[in-house]
């Protein structure tokens, strides 16, 4: 059975320091474990990660964040580690070769690649994969997380991109093993005594428009038509303004139907085109529905109490959770951006968990035929517990 056990520091300066603070929360330590972390860029900086890594006895994996949580605490200036055990459990973790490039054919060589050097050290078909992606221009973590899906042939895959404090993501990185990559993936292949369930909560059926729509041209990820027209002209025709759209394009959450059964998926528009196109956060495969959300602050805090009481209400003995919430709803609850997390510690109790803010969102949704489908969400509260 998997148990979770969490360390925190706010010690910027002092890696000495920190990694003593760690070590001392997490007391012994089982041998067949694996470690998550989350922190401000300014941990790698200072030489904290790495030194953390080095008194660990074993894989590290994770990834900057706008801000995290563990043990009561949180802030931006945190860092948070989740030590991972179980004598019945097999854990198996590695990292990508970088992800540059504009070649899909070498991204997805690269990814199961990784998969293939991953899979071997188990002895049998992985539980679940842990994965953290980068966040990248040359591809979404959409792109990503299907490639990883291909390769793993549809096991369960939760996870996160990493992201920081800058609009552009320019400090952003992915942690391996006390050091730092911002183009790598890394993953975590679990396989043995573990029952994941997953939770996904994005926007209250308050903020979703009434009006169903379906989708009639695409290109993977670029949506062009709506009903047979351009989406810009569609928008407009359910009251939005092109100005609102093309000036805050990322706050308008899309809810796509996938037709398998399984929750509509949030996902974000990153820009307009000239010919009033929108670049999404997934894929829009024609013949998918299609509705327009909302985001404001009580929709926000509602899923994610939503979400908790959830967790709390069906699941027993709880070993441990990691909540992925999209940074979006972070910078949308501004001026009062810790009032998700407040919410959550009020909630959580004494349960072991992890808490960080996501660059994307990467949760199974369940069908109606009880199989998890992998899907990648923006604006999205989602939970993996143990």
């Amino acid at each position: 059975m998997i148990e979770m056990r969490n360390a925190c520091t706010f010690e910027l300066d002092d890696a000495d320091a920190a990694a003593a603070e760690i070590l001392g929360q997490l007391g012994k330590i089982p041998k067949n474990s694996v470690g998550i972390l989350t922190c401000h860029a300014e941990y790698i900086d200072t030489g904290v990660v790495e030194e953390l890594y080095k008194r660990l006895p074993f894989d590290v994996l994770g990834c900057t964040a706008l801000s995290t949580s563990t043990r009561g605490e949180y802030g931006e200036d945190l860092l948070s580690l989740a030590v991972l055990s179980g004598d019945d459990v097999e854990f198996s973790a590695v990292s990508s070769a970088p992800l540059e490039g504009s070649d899909p054919a070498k991204m997805k060589s690269a990814i199961t690649e990784a998969y293939g050097r991953a899979r071997k050290k188990l002895k049998g078909e992985p539980t679940l994969i842990f994965a953290i992606l980068p966040i990248l221009t040359d591809f979404g973590g959409a792109q990503i997380m299907r490639a990883l899906d291909s390769a793993a042939d549809g096991v369960p895959i939760y996870g996160k991109l990493s992201n920081d404090q800058t609009l552009s993501f320019e400090r952003s990185r992915v942690i391996w093993n006390g050091s730092s990559h911002k183009a790598i993936a890394a993953f975590l292949l679990m396989r043995g005594n573990i029952s994941p369930k997953f939770y996904v909560t994005s926007i209250p059926e308050k903020n979703i428009q009434k009006q169903k729509a379906i989708i009639t041209e695409s290109d993977d990820y670029m949506l062009k038509k709506v009903n047979g027209i351009p989406f810009m002209e569609y928008l407009v025709s359910i009251g939005l303004t092109r100005e609102q759209v093309v000036e805050s394009a990322s706050s308008v959450p899309l809810l796509v139907d996938y037709g398998e059964g399984t929750k509509s998926v949030a996902l974000g528009m990153y820009r307009i085109t000239p010919e009033g196109y929108a670049v999404c956060g997934g894929e829009m495969p024609v013949g998918a529905g299609l509705v327009i959300g909302s985001i404001d602050y009580d929709g926000i805090i509602s899923t994610a109490e939503t979400t908790l009481e959830n967790v709390l209400k069906k699941e027993g003995d709880v070993k441990g959770m990691f909540m992925f919430p999209c940074l979006s709803r972070s910078h949308m609850l501004s001026p009062n951006s810790m009032d998700e997390v407040r919410k959550v510690l009020n909630m959580v109790g004494k349960i072991p968990y992890l808490f960080s803010y996501a660059g994307g969102e990467i949760c199974p949704v369940y069908g109606k035929d009880g199989k998890a489908y992998n899907r990648f969400h923006n604006y999205t509260f989602t939970a993996c517990v143990f």
